[in-house]
């Protein structure tokens, strides 16, 4: 008994089959499991009308010139497009039409029955197709979930990536997607004059689409970049040498030897009765000498850390300084009945301080681009003039220079990873011998009419940048420079010579006892 339903089952559902091929069953009254999904008929590209009648409604995506197969429940006398220049409409059979998308935009079709009656309407999106390109973001960004949507022949990027070069490089994919469907979206071709020569060309009427990019970004953006700029100066200076007079006592000559390398020591006859003085006679000439002595050693220490946080792409400053005042130009005018001085100066203006300035790139969870340009100026004595015109009484200005320390670069680092990228070792040596033409050039008595100068700089300079990525943190987790500030009282202040009370953080006890064998151990 069981064999034979078996065999029966088959043969019932085979002779049915059979029973409604030949009947011709319209398609509304067939068994429901004898109908094709609409899934499935999609991805057959073939839609089958199921229902039929007035104001029977269907919407229907059509891809950019694609074509889709429309199978109809009953006989088409009569079709109506709304835009021909948008899709049109091909009729096979009676009830088999064939639709083909021209140009994106959206339009409808009308189908009329043997009477004029209303079969179905058809409302057509035409849409690129973007199947293409939803391969390729899958195929170049394996690791991501990206979603494309059409949104009036705009494409809206969604979902996640895990980097903000994985968000650009979606982008330019869709951007390219785009430059390569622009050109179909227009049926305006090239043509030429009257005279065969002007040729009009639309590529400026072509229609320009966007892309909206929603990507969210998984991986941390915010990079905050510390830099620190370390330089060690030394400066040695050392002058040796004489200037001084020769006279018969009537007349004579007097000589200065000039300072060569800096303007240590301003030399003049009067510096003679403070410095050691040589004076003797020869041959009826009296010889006065002045020691021209000086040494001097100076060191400067440079330590700036600036440290900047921005978000992955996006450009930082950071700027402390001001503004500095240098001398320019003197100007002295005369009066020409009182001969009184007329002094105008001028002046310009010279920024300086530290400045920071980055672009980070988070090119993965491992790798941080940097472009990073740092800079630090300080007004300084060194290499400074002094000007003026003592014999008149008008007073002189002191030139100031700028001493400036600066880089520019591009790298590439992890997160706590530090590199240098920026480093000096100088060492500069400089002699200079003056005196007067002949006289120095005398054994032994050529010392009393010469001059030595020496100079020595050293400089150190190193500049190290370091990048972290970064997440923000409770207010109560970061910490002020004026914590734990508290000023003295006016008695603390003038007996005990005390201008604080606290000042830093109190770092909390350590708790707990340590277990098992702990420190060295030596056997």
């Amino acid at each position: 008994m069981t064999i034979l339903k078996r065999k029966i089952r088959p043969s019932l559902s085979t002779g049915l089959a059979l029973c409604l091929a030949f009947s011709g069953m319209p398609g509304d009254y067939a068994p429901s499991f004898l109908s094709v999904p609409a899934a499935e008929a999609a991805s057959q590209s073939v839609l089958r009308i199921a229902e039929a009648g007035p104001g029977a409604r269907r919407t229907v995506k059509l891809g950019l010139n694609k074509a889709l197969v429309v199978d109809l429940p009953q006989d088409a006398h009569d079709i109506l497009v709304a835009d021909p220049e948008m899709a049109d409409a091909v009729t096979r059979t009676s009830r088999r039409i064939y639709l083909f998308g021209k140009a994106v935009g959206q339009t409808n079709i009308f189908i009329f029955g043997e009477n004029g009656e209303e079969i179905v309407s058809l409302d057509i999106e035409i849409e690129r197709d973007i199947a293409g390109l939803e391969t390729n973001l899958r195929r170049f960004i394996p690791e991501s979930d990206i979603t494309v949507e059409i949104v009036s022949d705009n494409i809206v990027l969604t979902g996640t990536v895990r980097t903000p070069q994985d968000a650009a490089r979606a982008e330019s994919l869709a951007t390219a997607f785009l430059k390569g469907g622009e050109a179909t979206t227009r049926n305006e071709t090239a043509s030429g004059g009257d005279n065969g020569g002007d040729v009009a060309i639309f590529a400026e009427e072509r229609q320009v689409s966007s892309i909206v990019n929603l990507l969210t970004i998984e991986g941390e953006d915010q990079v905050t970049l510390k830099v620190t700029v370390a330089e060690v100066s030394r400066q040695v200076l050392k002058q040796l040498g004489f200037n001084g007079s020769v006279s018969d006592g009537s007349s004579g000559i007097t000589f200065q030897n000039p300072s060569n390398l800096g303007n240590a020591v301003g030399v003049t006859n009067a510096l003679g009765g403070v410095l050691p003085t040589a004076v003797g006679s020869i041959a009826g000439y009296t010889v006065s000498s002045y020691i021209n002595a000086m040494e001097q050693a100076g060191v400067m220490r440079t330590l700036a850390e600036p440290s900047l946080t921005a978000i992955s792409g996006e450009q930082a400053k950071f700027y402390v300084g001001g503004e500095f005042r240098l001398a320019a130009e003197q100007e002295i005018n005369f009066d020409q009945d009182t001969g009184s001085p007329t002094v105008t100066r001028t002046t310009e203006t010279v920024d300086y301080g530290i400045e920071l300035n980055f672009r980070p790139v988070v090119l993965a969870p491992g790798r941080i681009s940097l472009k990073i340009e740092t800079n630090v100026s300080e007004p300084t004595w060194e290499g400074s003039a002094v000007t003026g015109n003592t014999s008149r009484g008008i007073p002189g200005s002191t030139y100031m220079s700028i001493r400036k320390r600066e880089a520019s670069t591009s790298v590439e680092l992890p997160s706590g990873g530090s590199i240098v990228i920026a480093g000096l070792v100088q060492d500069n040596i400089r002699q200079a011998m003056s005196g007067v033409p002949g006289l120095a050039k005398v054994p032994i008595l050529g010392t009393l009419f010469r001059s030595k100068d020496f100079q020595r700089n050293e400089t150190e300079l190193v500049i190290i940048a370091t990048p972290y990525l970064v997440r923000p943190v409770a207010r109560n987790q970061l910490q002020r420079p004026d914590d734990n500030f508290n000023p003295e009282n006016d008695a603390a202040t003038f007996f005990l010579n005390k201008v604080n009370k606290v000042y830093g953080r109190r770092e909390a006890d350590t708790a707990g006892r340590y277990h098992g064998a702990v420190g060295f151990i030596y056997k």
